[in-house]
């Protein structure tokens, strides 16, 4: 009888055993995040669900799947983290003219589903020619798309001029011939079902029809924008009100940023101050700011500088006391950035790293000083990831940073170390294989 009742007791307490190691398995090992990834050599984009105890990666049941279009380039997730818009480039073709023929150029609706597989919805098609970034407003309401040249009379057609004109005001030096200026056109959402609606500018008309154009005018030469304090700042290789331009600016003379305030109808505003020009600049890549919204980054590849602003009056950058700071020593190509969650560290993607012995790209990690914005490089850093990296972004858990990279055809993750900014390899491997030549990555934190 004795007997009987300890090997009672021993099974519960092996029951109970066995039920605590479980229970404490499911707490630390589940999915964190859907991380989504856009690639072009075969046009498609794909999702993989991330492990919370290591940081690994897995594809989602039934990626990848078609883009929808042709060179899927960027990619957003609605706030709610339920649906994600592709954005596909579109294949150019050129006549002997110059005139360029846009073929799959659109803007993808995903959902994803509770098993992070994404489902193809629908498609829009861009109102510009050649879109190259899209971002969702801070409100959830709005999509913005940025495009190299605006829609002419043809559609889906980029017309090529022997002279220059107000219609032609761009010099395009790659086949000696005048185009038409760039455009951001917005995008009203659904945000139960993610459908969009174009909004139309009510600020400026056709001067032929005199209805309102499908979009807001822009300048010669766009690089990239960046949503901020309120303002869609756009990178430019001329001002929007110089039609004189002839293209791109001489070296060492500066790119411009121009702020649009941003309304809640969905309007773009010039801002009262005007353009700027960045002194200096060579070729600007990147404009970004920190998850605080504190700084406005601008990486110019050109000179391997890093520039802090942060925003002033009227929607003006205002730059720090040390505004431009070198990037490492050696690196070249900064294709990305992001910071931390609480804004202590920067990190930049840089394509070549062939001066510091490094034979795969770098990730370039700066502490950023709390109330000046001045950078500090990190001893311990550069750090290698896959070649090429074309994005970068910190996981939901704020426990890992992961990059895409369109040479090795993967993405790779990297551990964070919190209070030191150090990133370091995942526990088991930090190389992941993906789409085709990868373009972007992204996240969704919602995997309920």
């Amino acid at each position: 009888m004795k007997f009987r009742i300890f090997g009672r007791v021993a099974l519960a307490l092996a029951a109970s055993l066995v039920l605590i190691g479980g229970m404490d398995s499911c707490h630390y090992d589940y999915t964190e995040a859907y991380v989504i990834v856009t690639g072009s050599q075969y046009n498609q984009v794909a999702s993989y669900l991330e492990q919370n105890e290591t940081g690994k990666l897995f594809a989602a049941p039934g990626d990848p799947l078609s883009s929808g279009g042709y060179n899927p380039i960027r990619a957003v997730v609605l706030t709610g983290g339920r649906y994600v818009y592709v954005l596909n480039e579109g294949k150019p073709t050129m006549d002997s003219s110059g005139n360029i023929t846009w073929s799959g150029g659109n803007i993808s609706l995903f959902s994803i589903g509770g098993d992070g597989g994404l489902s193809y919805q629908l498609s829009y098609p861009t109102v510009g020619n050649g879109s190259i970034r899209l971002a969702i407003s801070s409100s959830g309401n709005f999509l913005y798309v940025l495009d190299q040249y605006q829609p002419s009379g043809t559609l889906y057609t980029t017309p090529a001029s022997t002279s220059q004109s107000a219609a032609f005001p761009c010099y395009d030096s790659t086949n000696g011939v005048y185009r038409p200026a760039a455009d951001v056109s917005v995008f009203s959402i659904d945000t139960n079902t993610g459908r969009l609606f174009l909004i139309q500018n009510q600020q400026t008309q056709n001067p032929v029809t005199h209805q309102d154009l499908s979009y807001f005018p822009l300048g010669c030469g766009v690089v990239d924008f960046h949503q901020a304090s309120g303002y869609l700042y756009t990178v430019e290789n001329s001002d929007p009100n110089n039609t004189q331009s002839t293209g791109p600016v001489p070296t060492g003379t500066g790119q411009v940023v121009y702020p649009y305030q941003t309304q809640t109808t969905g309007q773009l505003l010039q801002a009262p101050g005007g353009s700027q020009v960045l002194d200096g600049t060579e070729n600007v890549t990147v404009i970004a700011g920190s998850q605080s919204g504190s700084w406005i980054y601008v990486l110019d590849s050109g000179t391997n500088l890093i520039y802090t602003f942060t925003t002033g009056g009227n929607g003006l950058l205002s730059a720090i006391a040390s505004a431009a700071q070198p990037n490492y020593s050696g690196t070249s190509g900064m294709s990305a950035l992001t910071t931390d969650s609480s804004s202590k560290f920067l990190y930049i993607t840089n394509t070549q790293s062939p001066a510091l012995g490094f034979s795969t790209s770098v990730i370039s990690a700066f502490q950023i000083t709390a109330g000046s914005g001045i950078l500090q490089q990190l001893p311990e850093s550069p750090y290698q990831t896959g070649s090429d990296p074309v994005c970068i972004f910190e996981d939901p858990s704020h426990q890992y940073m992961y990059t895409a990279d369109g040479v090795s055809n993967e993405i790779t993750g990297k551990a964070i170390e919190p209070q030191t900014g150090i990133l370091g390899n995942l526990p088991k491997g930090s190389g992941f294989p993906t789409v085709g030549t990868p373009t972007w990555c992204t996240y969704s934190a919602n995997t309920d």
